[in-house]
């Protein structure tokens, strides 16, 4: 006899707290995008800040480490070569 899932079981308690933070992941994308397409270059910021929680220094910081690293990747690259 197949075995069914209770609503005590751990694993449709994690499903249904995954489904509760994709709902709001989606809500708070829409609310960014729409502070894009309201505000512009403004908000784009207000966008990223609200998708990833960072706030504007965080996200340079951030976005200058990735370049720095991509760049020496592609200067290893060259002297490899």
């Amino acid at each position: 006899m197949p075995r069914t899932a209770t609503p005590e079981d751990p694993r449709i308690r994690r499903l249904e707290r995954a489904t509760k933070r994709l709902a709001d992941a989606e809500t708070e994308f829409e609310a960014a995008l729409l502070d894009l397409l309201e505000h512009g270059p403004r908000g784009a910021q207000a966008a990223a800040t609200r998708i990833t929680g960072m706030n504007r220094d965080t996200l340079r910081r951030r976005h200058r480490d990735h370049e720095g690293r991509a760049n020496r990747e592609k200067g290893e690259a060259a002297s490899a070569a």
